[in-house]
């Protein structure tokens, strides 16, 4: 009896979930962000190696040039140590390269804003190129707005690239959007003028009073996101740098940012403001300070390998061709937690087959993480690295300690048994309707 209540139970909450999901595949605002992030997949794979190369390969101090890791600089510029090796040439020339590379960043939030402003003006029906021309520049008086240098530029955007992107992309088109909707600020125009000219000047007005309200907004933005009054001070002050590290506060924190990749949106960045305020606080503690905090955006950014141990599952377990060739596909980019191809291919977005597992793999590895370092056995993690490194190296670069890669490859068998039951339950399932995939090609025909 108590197996047949449950039963009935799941299912009812099963057809909930499918009914929420398919009316937010419908929606159409969410469906330009993921039709966005599929357009500049393959910019997400390339500008992220290129971040990587940068950061992590070619940076004068970093693990592969640098002294403290395996000193590759020292050989190629003829045994400089020290000093001798920071005053050199060599050294100064990598590091105008690694900060040279490091602007794909900053690039890679403009891309996703264009592309998303390209699907907006579809969805509001507004001339695709003045819109997308507006907000490259609402991007550019962003950039030119922020007050520090080159360095501390791409680290602003580091955490907040999507967020940013989304909040540039979407506002501008709105503006725009509603501006052309006003007869009066259309101007009349001489007939003669030509009719390619006549339709561009006419919407002179709305697009001056969009870019004017765009200067005044990213000014205003940066203005106040500088301030001691920002939103991560804010919270930092009012909350008390202690809260983030209580293992509940971490494992709602990890199960928010899962929730938001799960519905398409950028997870890690739209919960930049909460990773400021308390995990990079945390983690530059770690570095320089000596402090001993568990739950560290490094921390956060080593759970990335959740979704290798799904694609390692589907691989081994699935009976579906489609499947077992997507995994192989996304494995590459996935050992180097490059996660957004794997989320919409496969797609775990707005997939309720897949919602449980995704979010169960995480929060059992956010809480084996905090037993496995408080308890001692694994170091916290204390450098800060590139989130491309592959797995397993990404744990012991930024612990220090080879545990740190144990730990991952810990998580990794974890998640391969959270996500096996699952998928050898989808090799079971008969209807149509419920395989991985059919939701999301439902939700684009029908929208």
């Amino acid at each position: 009896m108590v197996s047949e209540r449950w039963q009935r139970l799941s299912m009812q909450l099963f057809r909930h979930l499918l009914s929420l999901t398919r009316m937010l595949l419908l929606q159409p605002y969410l469906k330009a962000v993921r039709e966005s992030f599929c357009t500049m997949m393959p910019f997400i794979v390339i500008l992220s190696l290129v971040h990587f190369a940068g950061s992590f390969c070619l940076n004068p101090s970093g693990p592969v040039m640098g002294e403290e890791g395996l000193d590759i600089g020292a050989l190629l510029s003829g045994g400089l140590h020290g000093q001798a090796w920071r005053d050199s040439d060599y050294f100064r020339q990598l590091e105008r390269l690694s900060d040279y590379l490091s602007i794909s960043l900053p690039l890679l939030g403009t891309i996703f804003a264009l592309a998303l402003t390209d699907r907006l003006a579809k969805l509001w029906r507004i001339p695709k190129l003045p819109a997308m021309l507006c907000t490259l520049s609402s991007y550019f008086f962003l950039i030119a707005s922020y007050p520090g240098d080159m360095k501390s530029l791409v680290d602003y955007f580091l955490g907040r690239g999507f967020f940013l992107a989304l909040l540039v992309g979407t506002s501008t088109a709105f503006i725009y959007s509603r501006l052309l909707r006003v007869s009066w600020l259309r101007l009349s125009l001489p007939e003669e003028m030509q009719p390619r000219m006549a339709r561009s000047m006419s919407a002179l007005l709305p697009l001056g009073l969009t870019l004017t309200a765009s200067l005044v907004l990213a000014w205003l933005w940066i203005d106040m996101d500088s301030s001691t009054s920002s939103l991560p001070q804010y919270l930092r002050q009012a909350l008390g740098p202690e809260l983030a590290q209580q293992p509940a506060v971490a494992l709602a924190f990890e199960a928010i940012r899962r929730l938001l990749w799960w519905l398409g949106l950028n997870g890690f960045s739209l919960t930049s403001f909460w990773t400021e305020a308390f995990y990079v606080p945390a983690q530059l503690a770690n570095e320089f300070e000596g402090d001993r905090y568990i739950f560290t955006v490094e921390f956060f950014d080593s759970l990335s390998v959740s979704l290798l141990g799904l694609a390692i599952s589907i691989w081994v377990f699935s009976t579906q061709l489609g499947l077992r060739r997507l995994a192989s596909f996304s494995m590459p980019c996935l050992f180097l937690s490059i996660n957004e191809p794997f989320l919409f291919a496969l797609p775990i977005v707005l997939n309720p087959l897949f919602l449980l597992p995704y979010l169960l793999a995480s929060l059992v590895n956010t809480y084996v993480g905090y037993l496995a370092i408080s308890s001692g056995i694994v170091p916290i993690f204390q450098y800060a690295q590139p989130s491309v490194l592959p797995a397993v190296l990404q744990g012991f670069v930024t612990t220090g300690d080879p545990m740190g890669g144990v730990l991952q490859l810990v998580w990794l068998a974890l998640d391969i048994v959270i996500y096996s039951p699952f998928v050898i339950v989808f090799n079971l399932l008969e209807q149509e309707e419920l395989q991985p995939g059919r939701l999301a090609k439902e939700g684009e025909g029908n929208a």
